[in-house]
Protein backbone atom coordinates (compact mmCIF):
# COMPACT_ATOMS: atom_id res chain seq x y z
CA UNK A 1 0.00 0.00 0.00
CA UNK A 2 2.83 2.39 0.81
CA UNK A 3 4.50 1.71 -2.51
CA UNK A 4 1.29 2.56 -4.39
CA UNK A 5 0.91 5.78 -2.39
CA UNK A 6 4.50 6.78 -3.17
CA UNK A 7 3.94 6.01 -6.87
CA UNK A 8 0.81 8.21 -6.98
CA UNK A 9 2.69 11.06 -5.29
CA UNK A 10 5.57 10.80 -7.77
CA UNK A 11 3.14 10.92 -10.70
CA UNK A 12 1.38 13.99 -9.25
CA UNK A 13 4.69 15.79 -8.70
CA UNK A 14 5.82 14.95 -12.24
CA UNK A 15 2.54 16.29 -13.70
CA UNK A 16 2.89 19.49 -11.69
CA UNK A 17 6.47 19.96 -12.89
CA UNK A 18 5.44 19.36 -16.51
CA UNK A 19 2.60 21.87 -16.17
CA UNK A 20 4.92 24.44 -14.58
CA UNK A 21 7.45 23.99 -17.37
CA UNK A 22 4.68 24.46 -19.94
CA UNK A 23 3.77 27.81 -18.40
CA UNK A 24 7.43 28.99 -18.45
CA UNK A 25 8.48 28.50 -22.05
CA UNK A 26 11.85 29.97 -22.99
CA UNK A 27 11.81 32.99 -25.27
CA UNK A 28 13.01 31.07 -28.34
CA UNK A 29 10.35 28.37 -27.88
CA UNK A 30 7.66 31.01 -27.34
CA UNK A 31 8.76 32.77 -30.52
CA UNK A 32 8.81 29.52 -32.49
CA UNK A 33 5.36 28.52 -31.20
CA UNK A 34 3.88 31.95 -32.05
CA UNK A 35 5.39 31.94 -35.55
CA UNK A 36 4.11 28.43 -36.20
CA UNK A 37 0.58 29.33 -35.07
CA UNK A 38 0.48 32.64 -36.97
CA UNK A 39 1.80 30.95 -40.12
CA UNK A 40 -1.29 28.75 -40.43
CA UNK A 41 -3.99 30.61 -38.44
CA UNK A 42 -5.45 34.05 -37.80
CA UNK A 43 -5.51 34.65 -34.05
CA UNK A 44 -8.52 36.36 -32.39
CA UNK A 45 -8.13 37.09 -28.64
CA UNK A 46 -11.02 36.02 -26.41
CA UNK A 47 -11.74 36.78 -22.75
CA UNK A 48 -10.70 33.32 -21.56
CA UNK A 49 -8.29 32.34 -24.31
CA UNK A 50 -7.85 32.65 -28.07
CA UNK A 51 -9.66 31.58 -31.25
CA UNK A 52 -7.88 30.35 -34.39
CA UNK A 53 -9.25 30.55 -37.93
CA UNK A 54 -7.30 28.71 -40.68
CA UNK A 55 -5.71 30.95 -43.31
CA UNK A 56 -6.04 28.18 -45.91
CA UNK A 57 -8.87 25.69 -46.30
CA UNK A 58 -8.48 22.84 -43.78
CA UNK A 59 -11.12 20.10 -44.46
CA UNK A 60 -14.19 21.07 -42.41
CA UNK A 61 -12.38 23.06 -39.69
CA UNK A 62 -13.51 26.69 -39.60
CA UNK A 63 -12.83 27.74 -36.00
CA UNK A 64 -10.71 26.38 -33.15
CA UNK A 65 -11.43 27.85 -29.70
CA UNK A 66 -8.78 27.33 -26.99
CA UNK A 67 -10.05 28.17 -23.51
CA UNK A 68 -10.29 25.67 -20.66
CA UNK A 69 -10.94 23.08 -23.37
CA UNK A 70 -10.30 22.79 -27.11
CA UNK A 71 -13.39 23.15 -29.33
CA UNK A 72 -13.51 22.74 -33.11
CA UNK A 73 -16.48 24.51 -34.75
CA UNK A 74 -18.03 24.87 -31.29
CA UNK A 75 -17.68 21.16 -30.34
CA UNK A 76 -15.19 20.09 -27.66
CA UNK A 77 -12.63 17.53 -28.88
CA UNK A 78 -9.90 15.42 -27.32
CA UNK A 79 -6.25 15.42 -28.32
CA UNK A 80 -6.67 12.29 -30.46
CA UNK A 81 -9.71 13.75 -32.27
CA UNK A 82 -7.80 16.99 -32.85
CA UNK A 83 -4.90 15.10 -34.51
CA UNK A 84 -7.34 13.17 -36.71
CA UNK A 85 -8.96 16.40 -37.96
CA UNK A 86 -6.00 18.76 -38.49
CA UNK A 87 -2.98 16.45 -38.60
CA UNK A 88 0.47 17.76 -37.72
CA UNK A 89 -0.70 21.21 -36.58
CA UNK A 90 -2.36 19.57 -33.55
CA UNK A 91 0.94 19.45 -31.62
CA UNK A 92 1.33 23.26 -31.68
CA UNK A 93 -2.31 23.76 -30.65
CA UNK A 94 -1.94 21.25 -27.80
CA UNK A 95 1.20 23.05 -26.60
CA UNK A 96 -0.75 26.30 -26.72
CA UNK A 97 -3.58 24.78 -24.67
CA UNK A 98 -1.12 23.85 -21.90
CA UNK A 99 -0.57 27.55 -21.18
CA UNK A 100 -2.90 29.43 -18.90
CA UNK A 101 -5.26 32.13 -20.22
CA UNK A 102 -2.90 35.01 -19.46
CA UNK A 103 0.11 33.32 -21.05
CA UNK A 104 -1.92 32.49 -24.18
CA UNK A 105 -2.99 36.12 -24.62
CA UNK A 106 0.50 37.51 -23.91
CA UNK A 107 1.99 35.13 -26.46
CA UNK A 108 0.36 37.02 -29.35
CA UNK A 109 0.83 40.57 -28.04
CA UNK A 110 3.09 42.52 -30.38
CA UNK A 111 5.91 44.44 -28.69
CA UNK A 112 5.35 48.18 -28.62
CA UNK A 113 7.65 50.18 -30.92
CA UNK A 114 10.32 52.24 -29.27
CA UNK A 115 9.44 55.95 -29.11
CA UNK A 116 11.29 58.10 -31.58
CA UNK A 117 13.65 60.68 -30.23
CA UNK A 118 12.21 64.17 -30.17
CA UNK A 119 14.07 66.64 -32.37
CA UNK A 120 16.17 69.15 -30.57
CA UNK A 121 14.62 72.62 -30.43
CA UNK A 122 16.13 75.21 -32.65
CA UNK A 123 18.18 77.82 -30.86
CA UNK A 124 17.71 80.53 -33.45
CA UNK A 125 15.82 83.47 -32.04
CA UNK A 126 12.95 84.92 -34.00
CA UNK A 127 12.90 88.66 -34.46
CA UNK A 128 10.55 90.51 -32.18
CA UNK A 129 7.24 91.46 -33.66
CA UNK A 130 5.43 94.64 -32.74
CA UNK A 131 2.50 94.02 -30.40
CA UNK A 132 -0.94 93.91 -32.01
CA UNK A 133 -3.44 96.19 -30.34
CA UNK A 134 -6.38 94.31 -28.81
CA UNK A 135 -9.75 95.94 -29.22
CA UNK A 136 -11.64 93.36 -27.13
CA UNK A 137 -12.48 94.13 -23.47
CA UNK A 138 -10.03 92.92 -20.82
CA UNK A 139 -11.10 89.72 -19.07
CA UNK A 140 -9.99 89.41 -15.47
CA UNK A 141 -11.11 85.79 -15.00
CA UNK A 142 -9.87 82.93 -17.20
CA UNK A 143 -10.98 79.27 -17.03
CA UNK A 144 -9.47 76.42 -19.01
CA UNK A 145 -11.36 73.50 -20.53
CA UNK A 146 -15.03 73.16 -21.44
CA UNK A 147 -18.06 74.24 -19.43
CA UNK A 148 -20.86 71.66 -19.74
CA UNK A 149 -24.10 71.41 -17.81
CA UNK A 150 -27.04 69.01 -18.13
CA UNK A 151 -30.53 70.02 -16.95
CA UNK A 152 -29.43 73.56 -16.20
CA UNK A 153 -28.37 76.93 -17.61
CA UNK A 154 -24.81 78.12 -18.28
CA UNK A 155 -23.66 81.73 -18.17
CA UNK A 156 -20.36 83.46 -18.90
CA UNK A 157 -19.90 86.84 -17.22
CA UNK A 158 -18.60 89.95 -19.00
CA UNK A 159 -15.20 89.83 -17.26
CA UNK A 160 -14.77 86.08 -17.84
CA UNK A 161 -13.08 84.08 -20.64
CA UNK A 162 -13.68 80.33 -21.17
CA UNK A 163 -10.83 78.48 -22.90
CA UNK A 164 -13.00 75.63 -24.25
CA UNK A 165 -16.59 75.15 -25.38
CA UNK A 166 -19.82 76.03 -23.56
CA UNK A 167 -22.57 73.38 -23.77
CA UNK A 168 -25.99 73.21 -22.09
CA UNK A 169 -28.33 70.22 -22.48
CA UNK A 170 -31.93 70.86 -21.43
CA UNK A 171 -30.90 74.40 -20.56
CA UNK A 172 -30.07 77.83 -21.99
CA UNK A 173 -26.78 79.67 -22.47
CA UNK A 174 -26.07 83.34 -21.72
CA UNK A 175 -22.76 84.76 -23.03
CA UNK A 176 -21.55 88.19 -21.96
CA UNK A 177 -17.82 87.39 -21.98
CA UNK A 178 -15.51 85.47 -24.33
CA UNK A 179 -15.59 81.79 -25.40
CA UNK A 180 -12.62 80.29 -27.27
CA UNK A 181 -14.58 77.47 -28.97
CA UNK A 182 -18.23 76.59 -29.73
CA UNK A 183 -21.43 77.51 -27.90
CA UNK A 184 -24.13 74.79 -28.03
CA UNK A 185 -27.59 74.60 -26.46
CA UNK A 186 -29.85 71.53 -26.84
CA UNK A 187 -33.53 72.12 -26.00
CA UNK A 188 -32.66 75.63 -24.82
CA UNK A 189 -31.90 79.12 -26.12
CA UNK A 190 -28.65 81.01 -26.66
CA UNK A 191 -28.36 84.71 -25.78
CA UNK A 192 -25.31 86.74 -26.81
CA UNK A 193 -24.80 90.04 -25.00
CA UNK A 194 -23.31 93.25 -26.43
CA UNK A 195 -19.75 92.35 -25.38
CA UNK A 196 -19.99 88.62 -26.22
CA UNK A 197 -17.12 87.11 -28.24
CA UNK A 198 -17.49 83.54 -29.57
CA UNK A 199 -14.55 82.36 -31.67
CA UNK A 200 -16.25 79.12 -32.74
CA UNK A 201 -19.75 78.14 -33.94
CA UNK A 202 -23.06 78.89 -32.23
CA UNK A 203 -25.62 76.05 -32.34
CA UNK A 204 -29.06 75.96 -30.76
CA UNK A 205 -31.45 72.99 -31.11
CA UNK A 206 -34.99 73.36 -29.78
CA UNK A 207 -34.66 77.02 -28.79
CA UNK A 208 -34.05 80.50 -30.13
CA UNK A 209 -30.93 82.58 -30.71
CA UNK A 210 -31.02 86.14 -29.37
CA UNK A 211 -27.96 88.08 -30.45
CA UNK A 212 -26.96 91.69 -29.81
CA UNK A 213 -25.77 93.70 -32.80
CA UNK A 214 -22.29 94.18 -31.35
CA UNK A 215 -21.79 90.49 -30.42
CA UNK A 216 -18.94 88.81 -32.31
CA UNK A 217 -19.19 85.23 -33.71
CA UNK A 218 -16.17 83.81 -35.52
CA UNK A 219 -17.84 80.65 -36.89
CA UNK A 220 -21.21 79.62 -38.29
CA UNK A 221 -24.59 80.12 -36.65
CA UNK A 222 -26.99 77.12 -36.71
CA UNK A 223 -30.49 77.42 -35.29
CA UNK A 224 -33.02 74.58 -35.18
CA UNK A 225 -36.04 76.01 -33.36
CA UNK A 226 -38.97 73.69 -32.61
CA UNK A 227 -42.00 75.93 -32.38
CA UNK A 228 -45.43 76.41 -33.91
CA UNK A 229 -46.61 74.02 -36.62
CA UNK A 230 -43.16 73.42 -38.09
CA UNK A 231 -39.45 73.61 -37.56
CA UNK A 232 -37.52 76.74 -38.48
CA UNK A 233 -33.94 76.00 -39.44
CA UNK A 234 -31.36 78.75 -39.76
CA UNK A 235 -27.98 77.57 -41.02
CA UNK A 236 -26.32 80.96 -40.82
CA UNK A 237 -24.85 82.25 -44.08
CA UNK A 238 -25.79 79.10 -46.06
CA UNK A 239 -29.54 78.75 -45.59
CA UNK A 240 -32.24 80.63 -43.73
CA UNK A 241 -35.97 80.29 -43.55
CA UNK A 242 -36.64 76.64 -44.42
CA UNK A 243 -39.74 75.24 -42.71
CA UNK A 244 -40.66 71.56 -42.63
CA UNK A 245 -41.27 69.25 -39.70
CA UNK A 246 -40.49 65.81 -41.17
CA UNK A 247 -36.85 65.64 -42.39
CA UNK A 248 -35.21 67.47 -39.49
CA UNK A 249 -37.19 65.59 -36.85
CA UNK A 250 -36.38 62.25 -38.49
CA UNK A 251 -32.69 63.15 -38.67
CA UNK A 252 -32.66 64.02 -34.96
CA UNK A 253 -34.55 60.80 -34.17
CA UNK A 254 -32.14 58.62 -36.19
CA UNK A 255 -29.16 60.30 -34.57
CA UNK A 256 -30.65 59.72 -31.14
CA UNK A 257 -31.28 56.05 -31.99
CA UNK A 258 -27.67 55.71 -33.15
CA UNK A 259 -26.47 57.06 -29.79
CA UNK A 260 -28.86 54.76 -27.91
CA UNK A 261 -27.62 51.70 -29.84
CA UNK A 262 -24.01 52.67 -29.10
CA UNK A 263 -24.83 52.97 -25.39
CA UNK A 264 -26.66 49.61 -25.24
CA UNK A 265 -23.99 47.80 -27.27
CA UNK A 266 -21.19 49.13 -25.05
CA UNK A 267 -23.14 48.02 -21.96
CA UNK A 268 -23.58 44.56 -23.50
CA UNK A 269 -19.84 44.41 -24.24
CA UNK A 270 -19.07 45.44 -20.66
CA UNK A 271 -21.50 43.03 -18.98
CA UNK A 272 -21.43 40.04 -21.38
CA UNK A 273 -18.06 40.42 -23.11
CA UNK A 274 -17.51 36.70 -23.76
CA UNK A 275 -20.88 36.08 -25.51
CA UNK A 276 -20.39 39.24 -27.58
CA UNK A 277 -16.90 38.14 -28.66
CA UNK A 278 -18.16 34.64 -29.41
CA UNK A 279 -20.95 36.08 -31.57
CA UNK A 280 -18.43 38.27 -33.41
CA UNK A 281 -16.24 35.24 -34.16
CA UNK A 282 -19.24 33.23 -35.34
CA UNK A 283 -20.48 36.06 -37.62
CA UNK A 284 -17.00 36.54 -39.10
CA UNK A 285 -16.65 32.77 -39.61
CA UNK A 286 -19.97 32.11 -41.40
CA UNK A 287 -22.15 35.23 -41.87
CA UNK A 288 -24.59 33.53 -44.29
CA UNK A 289 -25.42 30.70 -41.90
CA UNK A 290 -25.90 32.98 -38.90
CA UNK A 291 -28.11 35.33 -40.91
CA UNK A 292 -30.35 32.48 -42.12
CA UNK A 293 -30.64 31.10 -38.57
CA UNK A 294 -31.53 34.55 -37.26
CA UNK A 295 -34.15 35.14 -39.96
CA UNK A 296 -35.73 31.76 -39.17
CA UNK A 297 -35.80 32.66 -35.48
CA UNK A 298 -37.53 35.99 -36.15
CA UNK A 299 -40.11 34.33 -38.42
CA UNK A 300 -40.87 31.38 -36.13
CA UNK A 301 -40.80 33.13 -32.76
CA UNK A 302 -44.23 34.82 -33.00
CA UNK A 303 -46.15 31.68 -34.16
CA UNK A 304 -44.42 29.50 -31.56
CA UNK A 305 -45.15 32.04 -28.81
CA UNK A 306 -48.80 32.32 -29.92
CA UNK A 307 -49.26 28.52 -30.06
CA UNK A 308 -47.61 28.12 -26.64
CA UNK A 309 -49.94 30.74 -25.14
CA UNK A 310 -53.01 28.93 -26.55
CA UNK A 311 -51.87 25.55 -25.21
CA UNK A 312 -51.13 26.98 -21.75
CA UNK A 313 -54.45 28.81 -21.67
CA UNK A 314 -56.41 25.65 -22.57
CA UNK A 315 -54.70 23.50 -19.96
CA UNK A 316 -55.60 24.35 -16.37
CA UNK A 317 -52.12 23.43 -15.10
CA UNK A 318 -50.38 25.69 -17.63
CA UNK A 319 -52.32 28.88 -16.88
CA UNK A 320 -49.78 30.10 -14.24
CA UNK A 321 -47.02 29.56 -16.80
CA UNK A 322 -48.53 32.30 -18.96
CA UNK A 323 -46.80 34.76 -16.65
CA UNK A 324 -43.45 33.53 -18.00
CA UNK A 325 -44.18 34.50 -21.62
CA UNK A 326 -43.11 38.16 -21.16
CA UNK A 327 -39.79 36.87 -19.80
CA UNK A 328 -39.37 34.78 -22.95
CA UNK A 329 -39.82 37.91 -25.08
CA UNK A 330 -37.35 39.76 -22.84
CA UNK A 331 -34.82 36.92 -23.19
CA UNK A 332 -35.12 37.09 -26.99
CA UNK A 333 -34.50 40.84 -26.93
CA UNK A 334 -31.44 40.41 -24.70
CA UNK A 335 -30.03 37.72 -27.00
CA UNK A 336 -30.71 39.93 -30.01
CA UNK A 337 -28.87 42.85 -28.37
CA UNK A 338 -25.87 40.66 -27.52
CA UNK A 339 -25.85 39.30 -31.06
CA UNK A 340 -26.18 42.76 -32.63
CA UNK A 341 -23.27 43.96 -30.49
CA UNK A 342 -21.23 40.98 -31.74
CA UNK A 343 -22.12 41.77 -35.35
CA UNK A 344 -21.12 45.41 -34.85
CA UNK A 345 -17.86 44.22 -33.24
CA UNK A 346 -17.08 42.00 -36.24
CA UNK A 347 -18.00 44.74 -38.75
CA UNK A 348 -15.87 47.27 -36.85
CA UNK A 349 -12.86 44.91 -36.84
CA UNK A 350 -13.28 44.25 -40.57
CA UNK A 351 -13.58 47.98 -41.35
CA UNK A 352 -10.54 48.82 -39.24
CA UNK A 353 -8.45 46.20 -41.02
CA UNK A 354 -9.61 47.45 -44.42
CA UNK A 355 -8.66 51.02 -43.49
CA UNK A 356 -5.26 49.88 -42.24
CA UNK A 357 -5.81 51.21 -38.71
CA UNK A 358 -3.94 49.88 -35.70
CA UNK A 359 -5.30 48.03 -32.69
CA UNK A 360 -8.00 49.89 -30.73
CA UNK A 361 -10.15 48.97 -27.69
CA UNK A 362 -13.11 46.70 -28.30
CA UNK A 363 -15.59 49.51 -27.59
CA UNK A 364 -14.18 51.58 -30.47
CA UNK A 365 -14.69 48.63 -32.85
CA UNK A 366 -18.31 48.32 -31.67
CA UNK A 367 -19.01 52.04 -32.23
CA UNK A 368 -17.32 51.91 -35.66
CA UNK A 369 -19.39 48.85 -36.62
CA UNK A 370 -22.69 50.49 -35.61
CA UNK A 371 -21.72 53.59 -37.61
CA UNK A 372 -21.05 51.46 -40.71
CA UNK A 373 -24.34 49.57 -40.27
CA UNK A 374 -26.42 52.74 -39.87
CA UNK A 375 -24.47 54.87 -42.37
CA UNK A 376 -26.95 54.45 -45.31
CA UNK A 377 -29.88 55.41 -43.08
CA UNK A 378 -28.10 58.48 -41.68
CA UNK A 379 -27.06 59.55 -45.19
CA UNK A 380 -30.67 59.25 -46.32
CA UNK A 381 -31.82 61.47 -43.45
CA UNK A 382 -29.21 64.09 -44.33
CA UNK A 383 -30.03 64.03 -48.07
CA UNK A 384 -33.74 64.45 -47.21
CA UNK A 385 -32.95 67.96 -45.96
CA UNK A 386 -32.53 68.95 -49.63
CA UNK A 387 -36.27 68.74 -50.27
CA UNK A 388 -38.65 66.70 -52.40
CA UNK A 389 -36.52 66.59 -55.63
CA UNK A 390 -34.15 64.20 -53.86
CA UNK A 391 -36.91 61.85 -52.66
CA UNK A 392 -35.87 58.89 -54.94
CA UNK A 393 -32.30 59.00 -53.61
CA UNK A 394 -33.61 59.36 -50.05
CA UNK A 395 -35.90 56.33 -50.49
CA UNK A 396 -32.99 54.23 -51.85
CA UNK A 397 -30.66 55.16 -48.97
CA UNK A 398 -33.31 54.55 -46.30
CA UNK A 399 -34.39 51.21 -47.81
CA UNK A 400 -30.78 50.00 -47.94
CA UNK A 401 -30.14 51.25 -44.41
CA UNK A 402 -33.18 49.51 -42.90
CA UNK A 403 -32.34 46.27 -44.74
CA UNK A 404 -28.71 46.32 -43.59
CA UNK A 405 -29.70 47.01 -39.99
CA UNK A 406 -32.30 44.21 -40.00
CA UNK A 407 -29.75 41.75 -41.42
CA UNK A 408 -27.28 42.82 -38.73
CA UNK A 409 -29.84 42.07 -36.00
CA UNK A 410 -30.71 38.74 -37.65
CA UNK A 411 -27.07 37.71 -38.06
CA UNK A 412 -26.32 38.54 -34.43
CA UNK A 413 -29.31 36.57 -33.13
CA UNK A 414 -28.36 33.61 -35.33
CA UNK A 415 -24.79 33.72 -33.98
CA UNK A 416 -26.02 33.64 -30.36
CA UNK A 417 -28.36 30.72 -31.07
CA UNK A 418 -25.65 28.81 -32.98
CA UNK A 419 -23.13 29.26 -30.17
CA UNK A 420 -25.69 28.15 -27.58
CA UNK A 421 -26.51 25.04 -29.61
CA UNK A 422 -22.78 24.24 -30.01
CA UNK A 423 -22.19 24.51 -26.26
CA UNK A 424 -25.19 22.26 -25.61
CA UNK A 425 -23.81 19.64 -28.02
CA UNK A 426 -20.37 19.85 -26.37
CA UNK A 427 -21.81 19.29 -22.88
CA UNK A 428 -23.95 16.43 -24.14
CA UNK A 429 -20.91 14.79 -25.77
CA UNK A 430 -18.93 15.12 -22.54
CA UNK A 431 -21.74 13.50 -20.51
CA UNK A 432 -22.16 10.58 -22.93
CA UNK A 433 -20.02 7.63 -21.75
CA UNK A 434 -17.60 6.16 -24.28
CA UNK A 435 -18.10 2.38 -24.67
CA UNK A 436 -14.89 0.58 -25.63
CA UNK A 437 -15.27 -2.79 -27.34
CA UNK A 438 -14.00 -5.75 -25.33
CA UNK A 439 -11.66 -8.27 -26.85
CA UNK A 440 -13.30 -11.65 -27.57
Amino acid sequence: MKRWTALVMMLAISAALIHADAQRLPDDERRALRERIEQRFDVVPLTGGVALTPKSRMSDVRLIEITDTIAVNGVAVSGRELRERIGGEADAILRLSYLDAGARRELFVKPAPEPAEAPEPETALEPERPPVPDSTPRRSRHSRGDRVRIFGDVSVAEDEEVGGAVVAVMGSVRIDGAVAQDVVSVLGSVELGPNAVVRGDVVTVGGRLRRAQTAQVGGAVTEVALGGPGVHVNFGPWFDGWTGFGPVTRLIGSTFRFGLLVLLACLALLIARRPVEGSAVRVADNPVKTTLVGLAAWVLFAPILFATAIVLAISIVGIPLLLLLPFAVLALLVMALIGFSGTAYAVGQWTRRRLGLGAVPAGVDVVLGILVIMLPLLLGRVVALGGWPLNPIVFLFIAIGLAVEFLAWSSGLGAVLTNAFGRWQAKRAMRTPVVTPTAP
